[in-house]
């Protein structure tokens, strides 16, 4: 028990000792957290990047009218393969920030297909889409020619196009974690400038 009293006595000598050091170095760490701050916010400032906007249209792939049952115009991965083959889209997934035509399928679904583009214009972003529906419509008027009955592609609502830029800085959010590194990085200087100090005052001693 009286071990245990001199443990805890102990630890509240060392975090008075530890709260001591930190106070004597006090305007250091105001100094260098606001410093590192600063430069942040002049940093963040100039974080102004050419607007990319994206925007996305929903198809519906048509059906034809078979003897036994409806069938798809088109499977939607051989559509998908299609228009990347034929826009030279490339497969491999794109970086946030790099302009250009993506095609996807939504999960669980068999007959829908998913047209996305980036650009720096929403008006290259309508048009490019509606180049692209346009040209897939047209593709399958020729295998309509064959059947009596059929449910042509369609769009699924309008071409979406967000807002905001999708490469907008998260301005506030640097500005935070830098802060937040600086404060933290000057505690850490603090330790090992103590640390130098106890080494050069052993030195002296012996």
């Amino acid at each position: 028990m009286q071990q245990n009293r001199e443990f805890i006595l102990e630890d509240e000598i060392d975090l008075k000792e530890l709260f001591k050091t930190l106070w004597s170095y006090k305007k250091f760490i105001i100094l260098f957290t606001s410093l590192i701050t600063v430069f942040s916010i002049v940093y963040v400032m100039t974080l102004n990047p050419k607007a990319i906007y994206k925007g996305s249209l929903l198809i519906k792939i048509g059906e034809i009218k078979t003897q036994s049952s409806l069938e798809l115009i088109d499977n939607p991965y051989n559509l998908k393969y299609l228009i990347e083959s034929e826009y030279n889209i490339e497969k491999t997934p794109k970086k946030k920030t790099e302009t250009g035509i993506e095609v996807s399928i939504p999960r669980s679904t068999n007959s829908l297909i998913v047209i996305n583009a980036k650009y720096y214009s929403k008006t290259d972003i309508k048009d490019k889409i509606e180049n692209i529906y346009n040209d897939l419509v047209k593709n399958q008027k020729e295998k309509l020619k064959m059947y009596d009955e059929f449910i042509p592609s369609k769009k699924i609502g309008n071409i979406k196009i967000e807002d905001d830029s999708i490469n907008k800085p998260k301005k506030k959010l640097i500005v935070l974690v830098v802060f937040l590194f600086g404060f933290i990085s000057s505690i850490i200087l603090v330790f090992f400038l103590e640390f130098i100090k106890g080494m050069e005052k052993k030195k002296n001693f012996n």
